[in-house]
This record gives structure tokens, C-alpha cells and sequence, in this order.
């Protein structure tokens, strides 16, 4: 082979494509995100990234290593002194291998991360190398190939390889003319490759393109064909960067002076893009060839920017960042080092000052139309109020606006043409608020303020529907919200005012009233009117004004059906009549009267005015007509809108003359009372589901139409009835596939299943951005896409598990406008979704989102608050890497354990979602987004601790991350201490039934003793033989209770310990006297092997046999449990066995010590105070515990108190026999004078502390036997 050297200059008239031509290429403009020190950085200068094999982000920098999760950058830096850190600060190159250890290019040679022992393993090249400079071992990259061979290409050692048997790096020959080159002399190499084929390049400054010889174990230069003798890739302009093999198997090159492509075959070079290499700096060095997933390849050009190509041509398109701006002379103002493509897409650049950049191709979905008064085809408005697809105009979307009117949009196009109509009375300049297509392409256009107006396929006007207020038989308002045609082709028309029926063919239009827009037929009015006006009334109270109260007599003098008409005004929230009028007989009884507001109808006007119409039977005698009125809203004095028929306010009374009359007026009250009667005026959304009409109100729930019978159902907002409609406020309805309603409120999403009728509600505790849904359209599957008033939500629904979580978008996702207007949403028939707000339309296709699902880690654990990354390896309770912990065996007291984790997707990290589970802890998955999770106090047993994670895109993975975890128990909860604690049960039940026979035997023996002496008594001298048998009576009553005190006593004291302890740092002197009646005192000691002392002074309830027992359980149990470390836990396993010995009332007072060294615990339950003597200070500490006694309360939380005691310190245990002393005065000897004495005596020793207190205690009760047992230990610290 043979290289090409030409020595001759550049020509540069040859070179005609310099920065400024780069202006006639195809540009691109991209959105990107930076990384920098602010995001934890340690430097803005940017070389190699790499993602590893679990998903984890590594940077190199100048000023050292990071890797990356998503949330938080982790720094590993050079320690002097510290062989196992980094080798040096500064990063050249990054590769993991197939063992996944992370190999660093260094400035001093190479250091190899070792995940299990977070360690580095280094290797120096100048000391291996024996270079005179530091920097000579510079590794500039660092390449792992398919064999898991890892190469090094470096600043003064060409090319290296790595002998993994001797743990050695060795250089690779390089062969030129049949020569193999001296490997001694030094040489720059940028990068190395593997082609398709398993071949191994790499770019050489001295023999420009190089290829491995696996038969020779060298690289031998290739020998390059190309029509330009000027192209050489050995010079210093021209030396090769990047090498990238293509799915073709062809080589493109990058060199500081342009970009080439390379026919292995042919060996043909082609020049791709060439630049003015008179313009150089230090950082053309670097380029990075990169292939995206979708077959570009992407060029990361240093200052010259970023180039895309797509892979097949040689065209390329100039990539522009979004808010930067390129110098004059079209270079880039960012410097681009390195780049990598992520497992999830999105491409990682880095920089020489400005960080990390990401380019996250799916993060662009969102689109925002907006209004600009230099583009004549952007939207006229950007108050957007409804959207339409035309099915008779393809690719073509009617897009209603506030102020803007009508915009006819093409989406091929993307532009927006305006549509003019008529408009009269729209405040706005013309407001579309809805829109219904008939199939010739004619509209029905729902204004805001204009009413229904219906126009052609020409926009010409058809017909226009408005608010008469002379007649209830046109619209009712003039703002009309929503249009639906159901399955007969009439049209459902909703206002703020009122819902209507519009049928198309017959032009003719039906209010839908409500309770409170009811009215009477329109004949019914006007043919009573014209009674009146004719005056064929029989009494009236006519033209009401304010505060009155009147009245009118009338006679009636045959049988005679009379017509009422009383017009007033009412309130329809109190339900409540405020003018109204009424009928009493003679008798001033009320035969009639408006009740409520709920009985009346809507006169026109405002809402309050309210008539009544109505046939009564009046017989022959005298009555009243009354009527009373407030102090507002009457007749010419109205303070709303006028009623329809002012004259009908007040009361009439007309005589129907003849049947004919009767019937007429029947049949127009029968009339008014057959219609549909919804709840709710203000109409805000309509759904058709079959031959049911769905209608959405602002304040009075939900209403069912069904139209086979025109019955109504309401459902509404009931805070006592869990199953009902979370708010009254429906803003819009869809029906999925299934039959479902969903419905947007203002308070949550509503999932209503019509056959059933339940509710399930959705609110911000469920993940919403918030409870106000606008809008709602269906995704893939179950999904559904919301508009809310703080953005765009998707909600996803597991197909397997039914589990809804809930993904936001919001303005870092690109939409512009956050508070999206109800009903304003279409999904387009190409799959593209619209919303509007008052910013503008919204547009985007979900297909764009990030689909790759997240890789799951476990960051870090902690036990007890100890993370364990700070454990030594041989103290850590796993072997393995952390992020290979499967299994973890945990000690009892290991039992607080706190889980960091991460789902590694970086395509919006803070949007990730989490769930976590403890099996053998949580019922169920804990949907709460947290990455770090706390579990305190955990028993022993088996548990599983998963977690599962999606993307900011709600793409979960579809496999949970699991540790298992063994938490073991102490060795006086297992089996066999179980079984050790069942013999020792036994024994004492055994012992106490002992003493228990033996105390019956001697109470039969007594009583057959007196039997005896009954028979001698033969005496007539009865009453002496009497007194005898007393005396012989109280004898041995006497005689037995001595024997069981005793008896008593003898087990009490065989109870104490033989000896005492004898210890090198501590003097232990201990007294007990027992009382007349013996009671219930006990101490014990116990010394582990470690040397640690443990002390306990007891007194048990009651006296004599009672007392004994407890002392012998509570013996048998300090035996068993005084090795456990636990004071607390001691204490609680005591009283668990007691309790389940069921003795009654029966209890144990106790005081608890453990001294370690100079250390101290103790605890009590029931006990007196524990005095300790500081001699250093010459102070007594008094200690009062409060804790309930043992065998009493299961899990009390008994007081744990720590210590630390120095040499001629003294302990003071005792009993409450000495303190509660009386002596003859019935004076209570008291804690203040133990405590008194204490510390007057703690400088002497033990024995002497104890006569003092012992003597005391007999000169207050002048040497008589105490009441209780007297007990006292005493511990000086030598």
C-alpha cells in the first residue's frame, strides 16, 4: 500500500464553499436544552459522553468525571495521595466495556472504573512509557470493539491496546511502504472505529487513514484513490478527526478541513464538504459523526456548527439552536467537542463553554398558532372559541375566534383565511363560540351575541335565529355555546340562557325549558291578555307598585269555573315569592296562592318574573282578592328586565262563561306541563348517545334526555352521597367506545358509566395539573387527552392493571397558552389534536412523543440513615455493584431502611413518574411519584421492594426493578428460643404448683387437727370448750400464716444471687431486709461476654406466696433475656410472657441498667428514682423514669436514658421500702431525705453507703420491721 503525500500548496480558488456560501444550504432550526454548572457541572468545557449499559450518563471535563441520572450530576475527581481516585481531572475519552467498567481517557494515560469497590484502577503512561512530558500519555479516545478489545488513541503513542492477561497496555505497530514504523517515536491518533465487518480504523496524523492487520497484529496506511492530489490526511490542516462506518459499510471521515466519504472498495475518496482552512483554531480538532434512529447522521462540526445529513445523499442541512444567533462570518457561537445518541433518541452534545446540549427530537410536539399583524395568513384572533373539521372541505379546519370571527384553516398549507359574515350585535367585532357542517357544505355558525346564523358553502347568509323578547318561541339568548345534531337530524342548541330544538327542515325552534325558563304556550298569553283587555275580568289588583298589600272583593253568585292569573316576582335560589298575590273565602280562609317559585313560570324578561295560570272552582259567596309587594322590582319600576306581559303583574279573576272556554284553557295548560323539563339555564356541553341527549350544565349537574319518552334524569353534585358527580359545573362530555361518559368540571374529572351509574372522579391528588378540565378527546387505547386551565394532560390507562396515571404538559414543553377554553378541542381526522385558549391554537400529534421506556436503578440505600456507598466493602451488607443488588440480608436492628431511585429517561427527567412497592408491607402499588421512599421499624421477615417508572411521556417500563430483602430476627425470636421459652413456662407452672400443694396439705392437716380436738370435747362445760377450740383456732391460723411467710421468704431469698459480681472498674454492695409480710423485692446481675454489667432491682405486687411466684417468673426471665442489648425491648418481651402466664393482677416493678465502660443505660417501669453521684462536680442527678410496670400495658414506650460515668461516681439503686418509712408521728420518711443522705456519703464506699442508709432507716422507726421490703444496690465507679 501506498500513502499520497503532495507537497505542492492549496490553491484557494480551488475551495469555493466557505462560511458565507454556507447560506444557500437548507437550514434547520432545532430546540435544545443546556446542562451546565448550574445543573451541577463542574466545568462548562464538554469532551466525551457516553451512556452505559444500565442507562447512566457519563461526562468527561476538564476539571473531571460525572455521571449522570437525570436529576443530579455525580463528581469523581484526582485525590492526591489517593492511588484508587482518578488519574487526572482532565477527560478525553470514555468507553465501558463488556464487563461494565467505565475506562477513562486521561491527560496522563487511561484509569479504569471499577463499579463493585467505586474505585479506579490507574495506568500512567509517562511512568509506563518512560515519556519526558505528562501530557505525551494524553488518551485522546478510547474504543471497545465488538471482541471486547479496548484500543487507546493518544497524543504521543499512536495507537495502544490493552492486554487484559498481564493487566498491561501495549502499542500497535504501524506499517508504511512495507515498513513497519518505530513504535518508539511518538504520534497523534484522534479516533478509532469498527466498520461493519468487524474491521478496526483509525485516523493518524502521520499516515492519515489506518486499518488493522489482524495476521500481522498491526495498522498498515491505506491507499486512497481521489481526483483532488491536494486532499492529504497527513498534513496539519488536513489530519482525520472522526470516522464513522455507514449501514453501506462506507466511511465517512471528518478532518479539521472538511468532510469525506470512503469506498473500502474502490478505495475512492469523495469530498463531501470542504472549508477555508486559512481560518483555524484549536477546537476544529474535534468532530463527532453520529447516526440518529431514524437514519441521519449528524456532525457535531466544532465552531462550524452542526451538520445533518440524511444518510443516503451528500445534501446536508445546517442545524440552527434556537436563540442563538451565528457570528458574521457564519460560524457557530457555540464550539461543539463530542456527541453521542442516547437508548431513548436524543442526542448529547458537548462544548468548550457552553456545557451539555440536548436535542430530544420528540420534545417538539407542540405547534401554537397565533395572530401577527405582518402575516396576512396567520389566525385573525388569538382568543380561539371552537374548532371544526369539514368533512366537505378536505384538510380543511373552521376555526372559530372572540373578535376575529370565522377562520377557515388548511392544514396542508398552514395558513389561515378569514370568513366574513353580518355581524349586529356582537360586542366583540364578531365571535364564533360554535359550528355545525351540513353535508352540502352549508354552516350553522353559534355567535357570541349574533345568535344562530346559518350561511351556505358560499358563506352567504341563509337565516338568521335570535332572542325576540316579545316571543318565547325564538332563541333564548343571543350567546350560543354549543350546537350537536342527534340521530333525526335536529339540532341541539345550547345558550347561556337556555337549551333549544331546532329542527333544520322545518326551520322551526322549541325552548327546552328548565324549572326556571318554563313558560306557558304563547297562545296561552296572548289570548289571556286579550281577556283582560277587554275587561271580562270579575276582579283585578292590577299595576302593583312597591310595598303594597291590597285588596279586592268580589262575589260569585252561580257555580262557575274561573281562570287566575297572578304575575309577581320570586327568587330562584330561595325559592321564595317576594310579590305575589292570593284568594280568600268569607272565612278569610286561603283557598289559593302561589307556593314557591317552583310552581311558577317564567313571565319573560329576568328570571324572577314568575306567573301562575290556573282553573278553579269557585262557589257561590263572597271573596277576596289580595296581593302583597316588596320594596323593589315592580310595576315600571323594574330594576331587571322587564316582564313580557307587564300586565298580567298583580291578579285577575276571570269567569269562564260557557265549556268551550274551559276547554281552551285546558288544553294550553296541559300543554305546558307535557314538554321536557331539564335542570340548569346555562348550557355548557351536549353529548347524543343513541336516543339519549346528554346535557352538561354551568351550576345544575348533569341531565338525560331520552328522547322515546322525553323523561329527564338529573345528575348532580350531592356532597352526603359518595356515588354522585364530583361539581355541578359539566364543561364538556365524551362518550368513549364502551359507553362511557366522561365528564370535564370544575372539580376533577368525572368517569360516569351511564348502565351502572356510578362515578369514579379524577382530581390534582391523581397526578391532574389541575381540577378545572376544559375539554376532553380520546388517545391510543383507553388513553385520553385533556385540556385543563393549567395545560394539556394526558391520561394513560395500564391495559393489565387498569392503573390511570396522569402525564402534564405545561410551557417547557412549548405550549404558549396554559388556560385551555372549554369545547374548544378537535382531533383531527390525520390524527392531530387542537386545542384553543385566549393565547392562540395549540396544535400536535401525539406519535411524536417519546415511545423507548425508561431503564430503572437503584441510586442508593440507606440503613439507619447510613447510606451504603459510605460502608467499607467487607462491612457492606451486599458484594455486588449496587446497581446489581438483587438480594439483601439485613440483622434486626438493620430494620430502618430508606430507597433512592431513578428512571433513567432524559427526555424531560423532572416529568418521570414513579410507583413503589414493599411486598410484605403495601397492599398495593404506591402511585406518589417519589424517587426516594423511607420504611421504619421493620419486622423480621421476607419482603420485595420494587419500583416501576415511566417517561415524561407516560410510557412506563413495562418490567418492575426488584430487591429482595431478608430482615432476620434476634436470636431470642426464633424457633428455638421459642421453644426454650415453652420449657421455662412449663417449669414455673411446675413450681408454683409445688408450693401450691404443699400450702393445701398443710391447711387439710390444721383442719383435722381441729376436728380432733371437737370430738374430745365431751364437756359440758360448753362454752369453755368453745373458748378452747377458739384459742386452738387462731393458733393455727397463726401457726400456717407464719409457715407460708416463711416459706415465702425462703423462695424470695433463694431468688437472689449467691455472690456478687466482681468487677475491675466498678465496688457493688447490695442490702434487703424483708418486711413483716413479706413482699415482693429482687435484684439480679448478669455479665456478658464482652464485659457488660447488667443490674436489675424489682419489687412485685402484693406479699407473701403472690409476691414469691412473680419473683421466681421474673428470675427465669432475666435468666433468658439479660444478653439482649435492648433494655426497651427486654422490657416488652417480659410483659409479653407474663401476660400470657394470666396471673391476674399481678405485676413486676422494675429498674434496669447496663454499663458498658464509662457508658450507662437504664430504664425503669414503676421504680423510684435513680440517683447517680457525679463526683467531678460533686452533684446528685435524680433520674425519676415513669414507665407502667411489667406484665401491664404490651409495647409500652418505656423511657431509655444514656449516661456516661467516670471513676468515683456512684449508682444508687432501691426499692420504695426505705422512702416510704412512717415512723410513730405517721411521718413518711421521703426520697429528698434518701437522697440527702446519698450524697453526704457517695465519696465512701458501697458498704459504708448502704449502713448509713440502713441505719437511717432503723432510727425512724425507732429498729421496728418495716411494712416492705427494704432494698438498696449501690455501685461506685472505682
Amino acid at each position: 500500500m501506498k500513502r499520497i503525500i503532495f507537497t505542492h500548496s492549496f490553491n484557494r480558488n480551488f475551495f469555493l464553499l466557505t462560511f458565507f456560501s454556507t447560506l444557500l444550504f437548507a437550514q434547520e432550526t432545532i430546540q435544545t436544552e443546556f446542562l451546565s454548572i448550574g445543573d451541577g457541572l463542574s466545568s462548562a468545557t464538554v469532551q466525551p459522553i457516553i451512556q452505559d449499559s444500565y442507562g447512566l450518563i457519563w461526562v468527561g471535563t476538564d476539571n473531571g468525571l460525572h455521571n449522570y441520572d437525570g436529576y443530579k450530576f455525580t463528581r469523581y475527581k484526582n485525590i492526591p495521595g489517593k492511588s484508587t481516585s482518578l488519574l487526572n481531572d482532565v477527560i478525553w475519552g470514555l468507553a465501558e466495556d463488556a464487563d461494565k467498567n467505565i475506562w477513562i481517557g486521561t491527560d496522563e494515560g487511561i484509569s479504569k472504573y471499577e463499579r463493585i469497590n467505586n474505585e479506579f484502577v490507574n495506568y500512567d503512561f509517562s511512568e509506563l512509557f518512560g515519556l519526558a512530558s505528562e501530557t505525551g500519555g494524553r488518551v485522546f479516545n478510547i474504543f471497545v470493539d465488538s471482541k471486547n478489545n479496548i484500543w487507546a488513541a493518544s497524543l504521543g503513542l499512536h495507537i495502544l491496546l490493552y492486554d487484559r492477561t498481564n493487566d498491561q497496555w501495549n502499542r500497535v505497530p504501524i506499517r508504511y511502504n512495507n515498513e513497519t514504523d518505530d513504535i518508539l517515536t511518538g504520534g497523534i491518533t484522534l479516533t478509532i472505529i469498527e466498520d461493519k465487518n468487524g474491521k478496526i480504523w483509525a485516523g493518524s496524523r502521520s499516515y492519515g487513514l489506518v486499518s488493522y492487520n489482524i495476521e500481522d497484529s498491526c495498522f498498515v496506511s491505506e491507499d486512497i484513490k481521489t481526483e483532488n492530489s491536494l486532499i492529504d490526511f497527513t498534513t496539519n490542516e488536513n489530519y482525520i478527526t472522526d470516522i464513522y462506518a455507514d449501514i453501506t459499510n462506507t466511511l465517512w471521515i471528518t478532518t479539521r478541513n472538511g468532510v469525506f466519504k470512503y469506498n473500502q472498495e474502490t478505495h475512492e475518496l469523495k469530498v463531501i464538504q470542504e472549508y477555508n482552512y486559512a481560518k483555524l483554531l484549536l477546537w476544529n480538532n474535534w468532530n463527532e459523526i453520529l447516526p440518529d434512529q431514524s437514519g441521519n447522521i449528524w456532525i457535531a462540526n466544532n465552531y462550524r456548527g452542526i451538520l445533518k445529513f440524511d444518510g443516503v445523499s451528500d445534501e446536508f442541512t445546517e442545524i440552527n439552536i434556537n436563540g442563538r444567533e451565528k457570528r458574521k462570518d457564519g460560524s457557530s457561537d457555540i464550539i461543539f467537542t463530542r456527541a453521542m445518541l442516547d437508548n431513548t433518541g436524543i442526542i448529547w452534545f458537548g462544548s468548550t463553554i457552553n456545557g451539555i446540549m440536548k436535542y430530544d427530537a420528540s420534545r417538539e410536539p407542540f405547534i401554537n398558532y397565533k395572530y401577527s399583524e405582518t402575516d396576512k395568513n396567520s389566525i385573525s384572533s388569538n382568543q380561539v372559541f371552537c374548532l371544526l373539521e369539514s368533512k366537505f372541505k378536505k384538510d380543511n379546519i373552521y376555526v372559530g375566534t372572540r373578535g376575529g370571527g370565522l377562520n377557515l384553516f388548511n392544514q396542508k398549507k398552514q395558513t389561515f383565511s378569514k370568513i366574513n359574515y353580518n355581524v349586529i350585535k356582537d360586542q366583540f367585532g364578531g365571535s364564533v363560540r360554535s359550528i355545525a357542517e351540513e353535508d352540502d357544505g352549508s354552516l350553522w355558525l353559534g355567535t357570541w351575541g349574533d345568535g344562530l346564523i346559518n350561511v351556505d358553502r358560499n358563506y352567504k347568509e341563509i337565516s338568521r335565529y335570535t332572542l325576540d323578547s316579545s316571543s318565547f318561541n325564538s332563541l333564548s339568548d343571543n350567546s350560543v355555546r354549543v350546537i350537536k345534531k342527534d340521530n333525526y337530524g335536529n339540532y341541539w342548541i345550547g345558550t347561556n340562557q337556555g337549551l333549544n330544538l331546532l329542527n333544520p327542515k322545518t326551520k322551526k325552534l322549541k325552548r327546552i325549558s328548565s324549572l326556571l325558563t318554563r313558560t306557558y304556550p304563547q297562545e296561552l298569553y296572548e289570548k289571556s291578555s286579550k281577556f283582560i283587555k277587554e275587561l271580562k275580568y270579575t276582579a283585578r289588583i292590577e299595576k302593583v307598585s312597591d310595598s303594597q298589600n291590597l285588596s279586592k272583593p268580589f262575589k260569585v253568585i252561580k257555580p262557575r269555573k274561573y281562570l287566575v292569573i297572578s304575575g309577581g316576582e320570586g327568587d330562584n335560589n330561595d325559592n321564595l315569592m317576594y310579590d305575589f298575590g292570593w284568594i280568600q273565602n268569607s272565612k278569610n280562609d286561603t283557598i289559593w296562592k302561589i307556593n314557591s317559585t317552583s310552581t311558577t313560570y317564567h313571565l319573560g324578561g329576568a328570571l324572577k318574573n314568575r306567573i301562575v295560570i290556573d282553573i278553579i272552582d269557585l262557589k257561590p259567596g263572597e271573596y277576596n282578592l289580595l296581593y302583597k309587594s316588596d320594596d323593589s322590582h315592580s310595576y315600571n319600576n323594574w330594576n331587571q328586565d322587564a316582564p313580557l306581559f307587564p300586565e298580567f303583574w298583580g291578579i285577575t279573576i276571570v269567569e269562564l262563561p260557557n265549556e268551550q272556554q274551559v276547554v281552551s284553557f285546558e288544553s294550553f295548560l296541559n300543554e305546558s306541563d307535557d314538554g321536557i323539563l331539564i335542570e340548569g339555564n346555562n348550557i355548557r356541553s351536549i353529548q347524543i348517545s343513541g336516543n339519549n341527549v346528554w346535557i352538561g350544565t354551568d351550576a345544575n349537574g348533569l341531565n338525560k334526555i331520552n328522547l322515546e319518552d322525553n323523561s329527564v334524569k338529573i345528575y348532580n353534585s350531592t356532597k352526603e352521597k359518595e356515588n354522585s358527580l364530583s361539581n355541578n359545573s359539566v364543561q364538556f362530555i365524551y362518550e368513549d367506545p364502551e359507553g362511557i361518559l366522561w365528564l370535564a368540571t370544575n372539580l376533577g374529572l368525572n368517569k360516569f358509566d351511564p348502565v351502572n351509574e356510578t362515578f369514579k372522579v379524577y382530581t390534582e391528588d391523581d397526578g391532574l395539573p389541575t381540577n378545572y378540565i376544559a375539554s376532553i378527546l380520546p388517545g391510543d387505547g383507553k388513553d385520553l387527552w385533556l385540556a385543563t386551565r393549567n395545560g394539556i394532560s394526558k391520561m394513560v390507562t395500564d391495559l393489565e392493571t387498569g392503573q390511570v396515571t396522569f402525564v402534564n404538559y405545561d410551557t417547557e414543553d412549548g405550549i404558549e397558552g396554559m388556560d385551555f377554553i372549554a369545547l374548544v378541542a378537535l382531533k383531527a381526522s390525520n390524527g392531530q389534536y387542537f386545542f384553543g385558549s385566549e393565547q392562540g391554537l395549540s396544535a400536535f400529534t401525539p406519535g411524536n412523543s417519546n415511545t423507548t421506556e425508561p431503564d430503572l436503578i437503584f441510586s442508593d440505600i440507606k440503613i439507619s440513615n447510613k447510606s451504603v456507598k459510605s460502608y467499607d466493602i467487607e462491612d457492606r451488607p451486599f458484594k455486588t455493584s449496587l446497581l446489581e443488588l438483587e438480594n439483601l440480608a439485613l440483622s434486626y436492628d438493620q430494620n430502618d431502611l430508606t430507597f433512592s431511585f431513578a428512571a433513567l429517561h432524559y427526555s424531560k427527567p423532572s416529568k418521570n413518574q414513579y410507583a413503589h412497592k414493599l411486598v410484605g408491607y403495601d397492599k398495593d402499588w404506591v402511585y406518589d411519584n417519589k424517587r426516594e421512599v423511607t420504611y421504619t421499624n421493620l419486622d423480621p421477615g421476607d419482603y420485595t421492594f420494587s419500583i416501576k417508572g415511566s417517561n415524561r411521556d407516560g410510557v412506563w417500563k413495562s418490567t418492575p426493578k426488584s430487591i429482595s430483602i431478608v430482615i432476620n430476627p434476634p436470636w431470642w425470636f426464633t424457633t428455638w428460643a421459642y421453644i426454650g421459652y415453652g420449657f421455662l413456662f412449663l417449669g414455673i407452672i411446675f413450681i408454683v404448683d409445688r408450693v401450691q400443694r404443699k400450702r393445701l396439705l398443710a391447711k387439710t392437716k390444721e383442719r383435722m387437727k381441729l376436728q380432733e380436738a371437737e370430738l374430745r370435747a365431751e364437756s359440758a362445760e360448753l362454752q369453755a370448750k368453745a373458748a378452747e377450740a377458739e384459742r386452738k383456732l387462731l393458733e393455727a391460723e397463726n401457726s400456717r400464716k407464719t409457715e407460708e411467710l416463711e416459706e415465702a421468704r425462703a423462695l424470695q431469698l433463694s431468688m437472689l444471687p449467691k455472690e456478687l459480681p466482681v468487677l475491675p472498674n466498678l465496688d457493688i454492695a447490695v442490702y434487703m431486709k424483708t418486711a413483716s409480710e413479706v413482699g415482693g423485692d429482687y435484684y439480679d446481675f448478669h455479665i456478658d461476654m464482652d464485659g457488660k454489667l447488667t443490674v436489675v432491682l424489682g419489687d412485685a405486687t402484693g406479699h407473701g406466696m403472690k409476691a414469691g411466684t412473680m419473683v421466681t417468673t421474673t428470675k427465669s426471665l432475666f435468666n433468658v433475656l439479660a444478653p439482649n442489648p435492648s433494655i426497651v425491648e427486654t422490657f416488652h418481651e417480659m410483659t409479653r410472657c407474663l401476660k400470657m402466664m394470666q396471673l391476674e393482677k399481678l405485676s413486676m416493678c422494675m429498674t434496669m441498667l447496663k454499663i458498658t465502660e464509662n457508658k450507662l443505660q437504664m430504664s425503669a417501669a414503676g421504680m423510684p428514682p435513680v440517683f447517680i453521684y457525679k463526683r467531678e462536680n460533686q452533684v446528685t442527678e435524680e433520674h425519676v423514669i415513669k414507665g407502667m410496670p411489667l406484665g401491664t400495658f404490651s409495647e409500652f414506650p418505656y423511657t431509655l436514658i444514656e449516661s456516661n460515668i467516670k471513676s468515683g461516681d456512684a449508682i444508687l439503686l432501691m426499692s420504695d421500702g426505705l422512702p416510704e418509712l412512717v415512723n410513730s408521728e405517721d411521718e413518711i420518711f421521703g426520697y429528698k431525705r434518701v437522697r440527702n443522705i446519698f450524697e453526704e456519703v457517695a465519696g465512701s464506699s458501697p458498704e459504708e453507703i448502704i449502713r448509713k442508709l440502713k441505719d437511717a432507716g432503723s432510727d425512724w422507726v425507732k429498729d421496728n420491721d418495716p411494712d416492705d421490703d427494704v432494698t438498696f444496690v449501690v455501685i461506685k465507679v472505682k
